[in-house]
């Protein structure tokens, strides 16, 4: 097996897939995470970050870049 592929199949092995509700389009869905406490949705691929506090949280995550200038505005 190359590096590459053997990278991949290490992926692929620590995903986690569970169910739950989407935050961003409300539907009861599979959730896949290969990070960590972030998740996916495969109904409309929203980002999600699960939060446990006393019951586990799905939170939408907003992974939009923005480019400021040296001044501090938005572009």
């Amino acid at each position: 097996m190359t590096k590459k592929s053997n990278i991949f199949a290490e992926i692929i092995k620590r995903a986690k897939m569970v169910d739950g509700v989407c935050p961003h389009c409300t539907e009861h869905t599979l959730l896949i995470s290969v990070v960590q406490d972030y998740y996916r949705c495969l109904n409309c691929g929203g980002d999600i970050e699960q939060r446990v506090n006393g019951k586990i949280s799905y939170f939408p995550v907003d992974l939009s870049v923005k480019e400021i200038t040296e001044d501090g505005q938005e572009i």
